[in-house]
């Protein structure tokens, strides 16, 4: 695999009130030679890398995203990751991801396509997918992972807007030896195109049904909606590409996309089964 400078170069900012998201702290990321601004959606913060714990949260989930996938910001809800810090959980119920799809272990823009052909393209593609083979396919990598994970449903396009295509996901029962850990769990991906880079932002909740999914649609929505509005003068500055795909279609990245989804859906317990949480970093 190339190395990760390749991938995303992370420099810190702040965004202005006036851009119409959180305060918190935002990521500009050099992926595939583009800039893109991602930030935590409202009342989610980033796993910090240079906490061990967190390192190795982020590690794994890493590991479970090869070769297809690269996550550039791992996510939980930050009363449940201040929790974990001290000491009081192992895992997440509210968690998620910004991951984009690699290609030999490299970020390649989507040249010659604006965001809403991107997205009208992949809602006509999304539906010729084989789901259930690919879901099968993420069933038999997690039960490596996690010692028995009942199903995983992938739910179809719910929504999609100007600033994304909107996926649900569901996970059955999780187990971690003779111990469920979970329910299941509830997960929404919303697919977009920032400055010619395909960003997606998975957003899951654990030990939920069907009445999670609104407001993780809801919440997905707003935060790509901010997205694409931060991103709009950086896009305007380093411009447009030309040509294609250069070497990844749009087939490939939507199937990367749902078993990225899918993956991350159980990735809050999947650790458990050879890992236990220390104490915090």
């Amino acid at each position: 695999m190339r190395g990760r400078a390749g991938v995303a170069s992370i420099t810190f900012l702040v965004l202005a009130a006036g851009l119409g998201i959180s305060a918190a702290r935002a990521e500009a990321l050099t992926l595939g030679g583009r800039t893109v601004i991602l930030e935590p959606p409202a009342g989610y913060c980033a796993l910090d890398p240079e906490r061990q714990n967190e390192a190795d949260l982020i590690a794994f989930n890493e590991k479970m995203q090869q070769p297809r996938n690269h996550v550039v910001m791992q996510l939980a809800d930050c009363g449940e990751l201040e929790e974990f810090r001290a000491g009081k959980r192992q895992s997440f119920d509210r968690y998620g991801q910004y991951f984009v799809p690699v290609t030999d272990g490299a970020v390649t823009p989507a040249a010659g396509y604006t965001r809403a052909a991107y997205l009208a393209e992949a809602a006509r593609e999304l539906p010729k997918l084989d789901s259930g083979a690919l879901m099968d396919e993420v069933t038999a990598k997690l039960r490596e992972s996690v010692s028995d994970v009942t199903s995983a449903h992938f739910l179809g396009v719910l929504q999609q807007d100007d600033a994304g295509l909107y996926l649900g996901i569901a996970v059955g029962q999780v187990s971690v030896g003779d111990q469920a850990v979970s329910a299941g769990a509830m997960g929404v991906v919303g697919l977009t195109l920032v400055n010619q880079i395909s960003v997606s932002l998975g957003l899951y909740q654990a030990h939920a049904g069907a009445e999670a999914v609104p407001a993780l649609v809801e919440k997905i929505r707003q935060t790509l909606a901010a997205t694409v509005t931060a991103n709009a003068e950086i896009e305007a500055r380093e411009g447009a590409l030309s040509g294609g795909w250069h070497g990844i279609d749009l087939k490939t990245l939507l199937i990367a996309g749902l078993i990225a989804a899918a993956l991350a859906a159980a990735w809050a317990w999947a650790r458990r089964r050879n890992h236990r949480a220390g104490p915090p970093a």
